[in-house]
C-alpha cells in the first residue's frame, strides 16, 4: 500500500499519476510529431478542446477582457473551433461592430455557423481560410485574436505578417495560449516571432498556465 493510506487514497494516487503520465506521454509524443508533419486539430476532437474543464481554466469572458474586444470594434478570430471563444467576442464586439472567424477546415465552419444560429449571433460572419491567406483587404480589423493556434501553424512568419497586412493602423492582435496544448509555446517564443514582422508587445495577462498577450500593429 502506497505511503500507509487507505484503498480509496491509494486509488486517487494511482488516477493521477497516470492521468498526469498520459497528458506528459501526450505532450512529447505529440510534439514531437507534429515537429515533422503539421495539422490542425480534427473537428471530431472539439470536445477536447470546448468543455467546462477547459473553460474552467481559460474561461472565454477572461479572455476576451484580457484579449481588449469592445463594443463596435471590426475583430477576426484565427482558428474559432468549435466556438469556445466566438460568442462572447461577438457579444463583446455589439450590435455595431462585426466578427469574422476563418477556419482552415470546413467542417469546423459548418458546426460554427449552426452553433451562431442557435445562439442567436446574427452579427458574426464566417469563412474557410488558412491563416496566411486571408481573405480581406489591408486595414480591415480593430483586433485580430487567437487561442491555441500560432503554435499549429507551419509558417508562423507568413501568418503574422498577414495578420499585420489586414490590421488597421495601431491594430491589435491577441494571442491566448493554454498548457498543456501538445503546441503550446512560451511567451517569448510568441513575442520573438510578432517582433519580427512589426508587431509590438503592448500587454501581458496570465501565467505560465495560460496567457494573453496582446500586440500592436507598428
Amino acid at each position: 500500500m502506497l505511503f500507509g493510506h487507505s484503498l480509496a487514497v491509494n486509488v486517487i494516487l494511482w488516477i493521477i499519476v497516470v492521468s498526469c503520465g498520459g497528458i506528459f506521454y501526450w505532450v512529447v509524443v505529440h510534439r514531437t510529431f507534429k515537429h515533422f508533419v503539421h495539422y490542425p486539430v480534427p473537428a471530431l476532437l472539439e470536445f477536447l478542446i470546448d468543455n467546462p474543464l477547459r473553460r474552467s481554466f481559460q474561461p472565454p469572458k477572461e479572455i476576451i477582457d484580457w484579449a481588449g474586444i469592445r463594443e463596435g470594434m471590426w475583430v477576426l478570430e484565427i482558428g474559432p473551433g468549435p466556438g469556445t471563444f466566438t460568442i462572447e467576442a461577438a457579444k463583446r464586439a455589439g450590435s455595431t461592430g462585426k466578427l469574422f472567424a476563418v477556419d482552415i477546415q470546413p467542417s469546423v465552419i459548418s458546426k460554427l455557423d449552426r452553433r451562431l444560429r442557435r445562439e442567436g449571433i446574427t452579427t458574426a460572419t464566417t469563412k474557410v481560410a488558412p491563416a496566411h491567406s486571408l481573405p480581406f483587404p489591408d486595414n480591415s480589423f480593430d483586433l485580430v485574436f487567437m487561442v491555441a493556434v500560432l503554435g499549429e501553424i507551419p509558417n508562423k512568419n507568413r501568418a503574422l505578417s498577414e495578420v499585420r497586412r489586414v490590421l488597421k493602423n495601431n491594430g491589435l492582435l491577441s494571442v491566448g495560449e493554454l498548457f498543456p496544448d501538445p503546441d503550446y509555446p512560451r511567451k517569448k517564443s510568441v513575442i520573438k516571432w510578432c517582433s519580427q514582422v512589426g508587431l509590438e508587445l503592448v500587454s501581458s495577462h496570465g501565467g505560465f498556465m495560460h496567457y494573453v498577450l496582446t500586440f500592436k500593429k507598428v
